[in-house]
């Protein structure tokens, strides 16, 4: 899938977005990716521009977020966006795996998880690849969280 960075732009800005949240335990967030990936891609699928939010209670805050968009930067940066994107261009819609908390270095991680089309031929690599990122990402607030006790 593809867009028009211009749409692009002005869907976000019109809230023309697919939201999606599922809760999870935050010692059991591994298994909420399946469930949070399927609620997610099933409005990729119907090509509608999405995020799913996976919300925990944790002390310090963290959100995990899935979004797509035509550049890794999260939604809610999108004069930035418009900044470094040609307005004209066309470009492939990406997923990205976003983990935003105070406790994280720079306050924000974003990885890419693939293409709309990638991650839509293959659904169960995707979610492996998701599984591993968030294990990864919660087992690094872990370690700053114990590093400042």
């Amino acid at each position: 899938m593809q867009r028009n960075v211009q749409t692009f732009i002005d869907d976000v800005t019109a809230e023309n977005i697919s939201t999606t949240t599922v809760n999870g335990a935050y010692d059991q967030l591994d298994q909420q990716v399946k469930p949070w990936l399927a609620a997610f891609l099933k409005n990729v699928a119907a090509d509608q521009l999405a995020q799913a939010t996976l919300t925990t209670t944790h002390e310090p805050a963290i959100s995990f977020r899935l979004e797509t968009s035509v550049i890794n930067l999260p939604l809610a940066n999108l004069t930035e966006i418009g900044k470094v994107t040609v307005a004209d261009d066309t470009m492939p819609l990406n997923v990205y795996m976003i983990a935003e908390s105070e406790a994280l270095p720079s306050g924000l991680r974003i990885d890419e998880l693939g293409t709309v089309a990638d991650v839509l031929a293959d659904q169960a690599g995707a979610e492996k690849l998701l599984t591993t990122w968030l294990t990864g990402q919660i087992e690094r607030l872990n370690q700053i969280t114990e590093a400042e006790a």
